[in-house]
């Protein structure tokens, strides 16, 4: 299954307006600095009308009249990652840091970017440069956490959240974060008990609940997984990844018949989700409707030409279905693609 963290992006931090000095009139000649300053503010009132557009006009002009207006440069950044225009907002920050190195929230700006343009990397020594510069507050630790768990570093995410429930005790994202990092490093328990604290904090949590499921599913509690993606569905009936897990959790109790309405809704809600296609295709295996499956496996396969599991699952569909050739050659594909156990698949193939 996908992993799940709750990333609440946040994108604008301290917007400040800069006051202009003087009044402009018809025949007053207004310097190049207070032109700037009066395009600035307006770009700071465009962005709090959520008219992103003209803030991005008016920070271009007033960086057009002060080359080096660094805060123009900073918040027409943030204004670009609001409109998720990453690439471009990761520019402005860049030139943000060149004309004043030792600003924090412009390497604070600039990981958030990251993070959104897939280069968690690289998002991480921006956070951490940013806490050397002073920014020490939990929404840096959060976010450094975050790009830590996306690159897979999971005791240094535990590591950052931890700061951050220090920092700031009633932040539900932090403790949902910590215990999937915790689910990762498959301390289920762990995981279930900060879930439980996510929960607290904030009632209405969908995905903390989903993740709890997850968890407990992990420890083969499927009982309690089931309960906690059915009150996840309740909270958002169109939760198509409760859907598909609760489905799972059926799965591994045996009910095909409730796994598969629950595959075939999260189909409904989403159906370029490959892992319930999949998933469908392996319900209608265990009920021995091997032609379903093969339909099941080949829509799969048609969403991810990468799926190694939907590759082998569709190769056992075609034994089922006396086509030995075509699950050698199926079989074949997933063991490129790097499935699991190759040999268990390839014996007995030419």
């Amino acid at each position: 299954m996908k992993k799940l963290i709750s990333i609440i992006i946040i994108t604008f931090f301290s917007l400040l307006l800069i006051k202009a000095q003087g009044k402009k009139s018809e025949t007053l000649v207004v310097n190049d600095n207070q032109e700037a300053e009066l395009a600035y503010n307006r770009g700071i009132e465009s962005f709090y009308s959520k008219d992103y557009k003209k803030a991005i006009t008016e920070f271009t002009s007033a960086i057009s009249f002060k080359k080096n207006f660094y805060q123009a440069y900073y918040n027409r950044g943030n204004t670009k990652s609001e409109m998720k225009d990453y690439k471009s907002a990761i520019s402005d920050f860049n030139e943000t840091i060149r004309l004043k190195p030792g600003y924090a929230k412009a390497y604070f700006g600039r990981g958030v970017a990251k993070i959104n343009n897939n280069e968690s990397k690289t998002a991480v020594r921006d956070f951490t440069k940013a806490v050397t510069l002073g920014k020490k507050d939990a929404q840096t630790y959060y976010y450094r956490g975050v790009a830590k768990f996306l690159n897979e570093n999971y005791e240094g995410s535990i590591a950052d959240f931890t700061q951050t429930i220090k920092l700031k005790p009633t932040d539900a994202y932090a403790y949902n974060d910590r215990g999937s990092s915790k689910k990762q490093l498959e301390k289920y328990d762990g995981a279930v008990s900060d879930y439980k604290v996510a929960i607290k904090l904030k009632p209405q949590f969908p995905v903390a609940y989903v993740n709890m499921g997850s968890a407990k599913r992990k420890m083969k509690d499927y009982e309690g997984a089931v309960a906690d993606y059915s009150t996840a569905i309740k909270m958002k009936p169109d939760y198509y990844i409760a859907y598909n897990n609760r489905g799972s959790a059926k799965f591994e109790m045996k009910k095909y018949d409730e796994a598969e309405e629950d595959y075939k809704k999260t189909i409904n809600f989403n159906p370029k989700y490959a892992f319930a296609h999949n998933n469908l295709g392996s319900v209608y295996m265990k009920q021995k409707k091997y032609k379903e499956a093969l339909q099941s496996f080949n829509k799969a396969i048609e969403i991810n030409g990468n799926y190694a599991e939907a590759f082998a699952n569709r190769g056992n569909a075609k034994e089922m279905l006396r086509d030995f050739k075509g699950a050698c050659n199926d079989w074949k594909t997933a063991v490129k693609l790097g499935i699991k156990n190759p040999k268990v698949f390839t014996e007995g193939c030419k």
